[in-house]
């Protein structure tokens, strides 16, 4: 179940370079107000980042320390350890230290959620607004309910008395964080889209980047 490694730090480069967007700011309508703060930065977030750059490096973090997991099934200790990782990147109220940004998936997505509600139903959204903050909402709310999942899991791990019941634990773990990342092509045809519970972090990204091509603007 782990994560390709190479896949990894390639994906982890990619939303690195989010962080250091140009200083344009997204400027006019109520609407653009609220999808600068998914897209650009957001007063309360690690260095100011947008709740999209933070969701996306948490769920990151989240996907490839649950891969950990998965691999060190015969190591109750081991499979402990990067539970707790998983824990800071999905909500660090859980576990307070650990590689993540300590800000939290599920709350970063679920600013992405508001925010996108809020430019929506503030009266001056376009239709490419409409449209793509509809499935970047589906897809945040995917990821908070694989992540929701996966904590679940986590305490199985935690509470387990040895590395063999902890394990099958472990692998629905890896996959319910890889799923908040990337997403999981639930009805087979080689596609992750933004319906049917498909999409996550990833998926919620692209959209992001259609609505502001659509709009005019960058990052």
């Amino acid at each position: 179940m782990r994560l390709n490694l190479t896949h990894i730090k390639l994906i982890f480069a990619s939303t690195f370079l989010i962080f250091a967007t140009s200083n344009m700011v997204l400027a006019g309508s109520n609407a653009h107000k609220y999808l600068g703060l998914v897209s650009k930065s957001a007063s309360d977030t690690p260095a100011k980042r947008g709740y999209m750059p933070t969701a996306l490096r948490e769920s990151l973090v989240a996907a490839a320390h649950a891969s950990y997991t998965a691999d060190a099934i015969d190591d109750l200790g081991d499979m402990q350890l990067h539970v707790g990782h998983v824990l800071h990147a999905i909500d660090p109220i859980q576990e307070p230290s650990g590689p993540g940004l300590g800000y939290g998936l599920i709350k970063a997505a679920e600013n992405i959620i508001e925010s996108m509600t809020l430019a929506v139903e503030g009266g001056d959204a376009s239709r490419n607004l409409k449209l793509h903050a509809k499935h970047i909402i589906a897809t945040s709310q995917n990821a908070i309910d694989r992540s929701r999942l996966a904590l679940i899991e986590a305490d199985a791990i935690l509470e387990a008395e040895d590395a063999a019941e902890a394990a099958p634990h472990a692998i629905k773990f890896a996959e319910h964080t890889k799923a908040a990342f990337i997403g999981v092509d639930i009805d087979g045809d080689g596609n992750i889209s933004w319906k049917n519970g498909e999409g996550g972090m990833k998926i919620a990204d692209k959209h992001l980047g259609l609505l502001l091509d659509g709009e005019g603007l960058k990052r």
